[in-house]
């Protein structure tokens, strides 16, 4: 806008002047020098001037620019050089994506010659030396990284992972205090709190991780809610260990307000109650349990909670569990069992023919001669306690490594995955083909 003002104004007046002159012609100008004299119109004078002053403003401008030409050079063989060096960068992260060590290795190496030691390339270099194999160097770069302000967090994590895929626990310690210093809510560090004190047995310092991540919105809630039943249940394992089963309840309590599906929370909230006395309410989390996933361990729960005086009492104990989940084949066999112990031949045959068409041959078998073993005799040959059954007892296997335990964990052992620790799973229309035979 200022400068159409200035524009306008200077044609203004150069219209103003034009016209000035043109209305007076015979203004003139005399110049007398070395005994000459020279008369010119005093428009011609001004054209002349100005004439002058044009020339002399593009004598300037061409000076200028010449003056500037190096540095303008220079100026934009850097712009190019860096353009260079980003396109080495951009494609050393695509051959680190895609798994080709040697691309990034090469790219990472011109990226450096083009853009020196900026945070990108450091990290470049580092990643690619550590998808080379070569830990070493990778851990000299991340060194170097911690050296500069700007690339020290970066390098600091490095390290972290570096010591962690070691084993040195010693290590990860001292470098997390220096990124905390940094960063100390950072989401990696609060992660990697999470899972070293899962597996270190921390469970409180896993509980105050959880929390943190949870606050301060880095993690979904359910996954958060997952996450503290997963460790609030570990402590309640600890504390059954110690048969301390009021502090176990207080813990599986607080896990099942965070996810009320838990299955190993579940399980041992019920021996808890049993171990306690409250039989009532051992009997009703036992079944939720079972709703879930029947087991043996649920099925031995809630039989000791039903507490059977006889054959009879014991069968309607197991047709009330059972009930939560008719349909399982753990289900179809304590029925088939109980109805044998009852000596109820008929409801015997029937759980029987059910059970046969579930595609468990090997307990079929095993429950038909002990119903042959009934009906030749008059009495079961092997019956089970009244508190007691014949089903197996499922080991505790990893999902991820599939290393079996024998008590749930938290973390596992082996590979120490975290949360991972379960029973084996099985799609529903796939029963297992194998049951325990007759004892």
């Amino acid at each position: 806008m200022i400068r159409f003002l200035l524009f306008a104004v200077v044609a203004v007046a150069l219209v103003a002047l034009a016209l000035m002159f043109s209305q007076n012609p015979d203004w003139t100008a005399q110049f007398k020098a070395f005994g000459y004299q020279m008369t010119l119109p005093f428009g011609l004078m001004v054209f002349l001037g100005l004439l002058v002053l044009w020339a002399f403003g593009w004598i300037y401008f061409l000076f200028r620019r010449a003056l500037a030409m190096p540095a303008e050079v220079a100026r934009n063989a850097r712009i190019s050089r860096q353009n260079r060096g980003y396109k080495a960068l951009t494609q050393g992260l695509v051959a680190l994506s895609a798994g080709d060590p040697d691309e990034a290795e090469k790219q990472a190496r011109r990226a450096t010659k083009l853009l020196d030691e900026t945070p990108a390339t450091l990290l470049l270099v580092a990643q690619s030396a550590q998808l080379n194999g070569d830990e070493d160097a990778a851990a000299r770069y991340f060194e170097t990284m911690t050296e500069q302000p700007e690339t020290a967090f970066l390098g600091l994590r490095g390290l972290v992972m570096q010591a962690v895929a070691r084993g040195d626990r010693k290590a990860v310690d001292a470098l997390l205090d220096r990124a905390r210093k940094i960063r100390p809510n950072a989401p990696w560090i609060l992660e990697l709190d999470y899972d070293l004190s899962l597996q270190n047995g921390r469970i409180d310092n896993a509980h105050r991780a959880v929390k943190r991540l949870s606050n301060r919105h880095l993690l979904p809630a359910a996954e958060a809610a997952k996450r503290l039943a997963l460790a609030e249940t570990d402590m309640a394992f600890r504390a059954a260990t110690d048969d301390n089963w009021r502090k176990a309840v207080d813990h599986c309590r607080r896990a099942l307000s965070e996810e009320a599906d838990f299955l190993p929370a579940l399980g041992l909230a019920a021996r808890a109650y049993l171990e306690l006395g409250h039989h009532r309410k051992a009997r009703e989390l036992a079944g939720q349990a079972w709703a879930q996933r029947p087991t043996s361990r649920v099925a031995t729960t809630f039989l000791q909670a039903a507490t059977p005086e006889n054959a009879t009492a014991k069968r309607a104990a197991i047709t009330d569990l059972t009930a939560h989940n008719e349909t399982a084949l753990f289900s179809l066999y304590l029925l088939a069992e109980a109805a044998i112990e009852a000596g109820d031949r008929e409801a015997a045959a029937v759980a029987i023919d059910t059970l046969s068409q579930s595609g468990a041959p090997v307990g079929f078998s095993a429950l038909a001669l002990r119903l042959d073993a009934l009906r030749a005799r008059g009495v079961d040959p092997t019956p089970t306690p009244l508190t007691g059954h014949s089903l197996p007892v499922e080991p505790l296997v990893c999902l991820n490594c599939g290393t079996e335990h024998d008590h749930w964990r938290a973390v596992c052992q082996h590979c120490s995955a975290s949360g991972m620790i379960a029973l084996p799973t099985r799609p529903p229309e796939s029963p297992p083909k194998m049951l325990p035979p007759a004892l």
